[in-house]
């Protein structure tokens, strides 16, 4: 046909015979090679209000599918991590995806979140998956379980349960039997509990029964109070720190110029000199051979701050030493654990919506080396057993051994029981 020629109608209907099949065939190998669109499509099938989606997590749960975690929105994703942000017009779905046929999805189950909840996914296996909810000023919403059958594609049971953030760690003396385990206790706000560490059994955690965890319970103490509306009776538990001792002189007061030099990022956060308020204090202090070790405390926010630090005061010659690496000119300290080789630190971020951690901080005491590692959970307490370094943390338990860090949480099971698992990350 010449190129000025009216194309026929015969050549109009091939023509977009030849388009329709381009596009289902371009369509189809979308699909094929972005298998995370089919999850999609069954999400908002799920919920159709939902028009924004994003893929969270993705594994392999058997040689036929892997497990999808994706969540939906009504309105597009802010840029960044923020679509992390589990709101309540916000929905998570848990999927079953067939690897060698990723069209045949199958919903476990969907679920909306909380005000304001920043959510995470802790733990994903052939059997179950939790995903933990923080909000604003660090509350801590319930846990989200679920429990599903792989291999009959179905859901057993999607429940909740408050998580229980353990506040001290007890090393067991070399005396005791089973030393160089070491017992946690928390609280889910609700009640105590003690949790036993021994890296010389299977499993490592054991949850202690009433008789055993008496002793330990007993070594925390708490108060009563209520909270939410209507109002429910809760408990905290409370500081227990020593109080620092009088000779321990007041730290040297930190300079705007100081503090320009160490937190760049600060001053162009908009902290300049005119009123920026620099307060620091020590916060978490250990005696050791003569020294008391601490690390610096200031609140971050609302035009107050201050430089992260570390030190000791030589109870001999009355002598204050202050280290102040940049790893840690960011942070605050939370816990200290102060070893002959080395001084553990949790870094917490005292801001205006509470505390986020910085992971851990170790100082090399003999070669100055200061090393940070990641833990998304904020150190409440540290101590070291069998060469291994154990972190009391507001999620669960961490255990770090040379590079390694591993993380802990305790998690209920369908019948009420409490057991301790490990995190998927």
């Amino acid at each position: 046909m010449p190129p000025w020629s009216i194309p026929d109608e015969e050549y109009i209907r091939n023509w977009m015979c030849t388009l329709v099949l381009a596009l289902a065939l371009w369509t189809s190998m979308r699909a094929a090679s972005r298998p995370e669109t089919a999850v999609f499509s069954a999400l908002k099938q799920a919920d159709p209000t939902l028009s924004h989606f994003v893929e969270l997590q993705r594994a392999s749960v058997s040689e036929e599918f892997d497990l999808v975690v994706a969540i939906g929105s009504p309105k597009a994703f802010p840029a960044g991590h923020r679509w992390m942000i589990w709101s309540e017009d916000r929905r998570i779905g848990l999927f079953l995806q067939e690897k060698h046929a990723p069209e045949r999805v199958y919903l476990l189950g969907a679920k909306s979140g909380f005000p304001d909840c920043a959510a995470r996914i802790e733990r994903v296996t052939a059997t179950d998956s939790v995903i933990s909810c923080r909000g604003e000023k660090s509350e801590q919403f319930p846990n989200q379980k679920w429990v599903y059958n792989v291999r009959a594609k179905s859901l057993i049971r999607q429940f909740s349960y408050q998580p229980f953030a353990m506040y001290r760690v007890f090393a067991k003396p070399k005396g005791a039997s089973m030393p160089g385990a070491a017992v946690f206790v928390g609280s889910d706000r609700q009640r105590l509990i003690a949790v036993e560490y021994n890296p010389d059994e299977t499993p490592v955690f054991r949850v202690l029964g009433n008789a055993a965890a008496k002793a330990w319970i007993e070594r925390v103490h708490v108060s009563s109070g209520t909270e939410g509306a209507p109002p429910r009776s809760v408990i905290y538990v409370e500081n227990d720190q020593e109080r620092l001792p009088a000779a321990v002189p007041r730290l040297p007061r930190t300079t705007y110029a100081q503090f320009a030099a160490a937190r760049p990022q600060r001053v162009k956060d908009g902290y300049k000199r005119e009123g920026t308020q620099l307060v620091e204090s020590i916060g978490a202090w250990q005696r050791e051979d003569g020294k008391i070790w601490f690390g610096k405390t200031f609140y971050d926010g609302e035009g107050s701050s201050g430089v992260g630090g570390f030190g000791y005061f030589d109870e001999k010659d009355k002598k204050l030493q202050l280290f102040s690496p940049p790893e840690i000119a960011d942070w605050s300290v939370s816990a200290i654990d102060v070893t002959p080789g080395a001084v553990w630190m949790a870094l917490v971020d005292n801001g205006e919506y509470g505390g986020s951690s910085g992971g851990l901080l170790r100082y090399d005491r003999h070669g100055g080396a200061s090393r940070r590692i990641t833990l998304p959970d904020l150190a409440l307490r540290l101590t070291h057993v069998s060469g291994k370094t154990l972190a009391a943390t507001d999620f669960g338990f961490a255990v770090v051994e040379g590079d390694q860090i591993a993380r802990f949480f305790v998690d209920q099971t369908t019948d009420g029981q409490w057991a301790v698992v490990q995190a998927s990350r």
